[in-house]
């Protein structure tokens, strides 16, 4: 059998049970009244139609008999089951998603998952939606929240890097 002792990122995921999930698909949610949900990224790869394949398919409710957009139908059932399974919970608030109430609510939330993340000793379950770990400070500045600049038991920077062929307003 072999020992977990090498400072491998393979055995710091196995000793922590942290691992880095690259996630391709996209979903946006509009106001509880239309969705978009699809695999296509803004880039010269997915966009120019002859190297990646991509879907998306967007999505949106009328009265029977109308064409009013329905507010309290599919779309918002879509957003409420993708909070409940990315934050772990379900609450009142969810409701509200305007609401500042709602808004510090999920903030809380997603600061405890990344708390609750970094603990190597929890055994509790957290949400997958977490606080993404930089600061922002009044004047703008970002940092890594992080004491290295990477995301823990990897040599992956928070901050990535400036693109050479983006315009800087772009890119942080």
């Amino acid at each position: 059998m072999q020992l977990l002792t090498a400072d491998t990122p393979a055995n710091k995921m196995a000793r922590t049970g942290r691992a880095m999930i690259y996630v391709h698909s996209k979903a946006l949610v509009v106001d509880d009244i239309y969705a978009i949900v699809g695999s296509a990224n803004i880039n010269q790869r997915s966009m120019d139609g002859r190297r990646d394949t991509e879907i998306a398919v967007g999505c949106w409710e009328t009265q029977e008999g109308t064409e009013n957009l329905v507010a309290e139908g599919h779309v918002q059932g879509l957003r409420k089951s993708l909070w409940v399974e990315h934050l772990g919970v379900y609450e009142d608030v969810f409701e509200f998603p305007k609401s500042i109430e709602c808004v510090r609510r999920v903030r809380e939330l997603t600061d405890k998952n990344w708390e609750l993340y970094l603990d190597n000793k929890s055994d509790t379950k957290a949400g997958h939606m977490m606080t993404y770990p930089i600061r922002v400070s009044r004047s703008g500045d970002i940092t890594p929240a992080t004491d290295n600049g990477f995301f823990p038991d990897t040599t992956a920077p928070i901050l990535g890097t400036k693109s050479s062929y983006l315009p800087s307003r772009l890119t942080v």
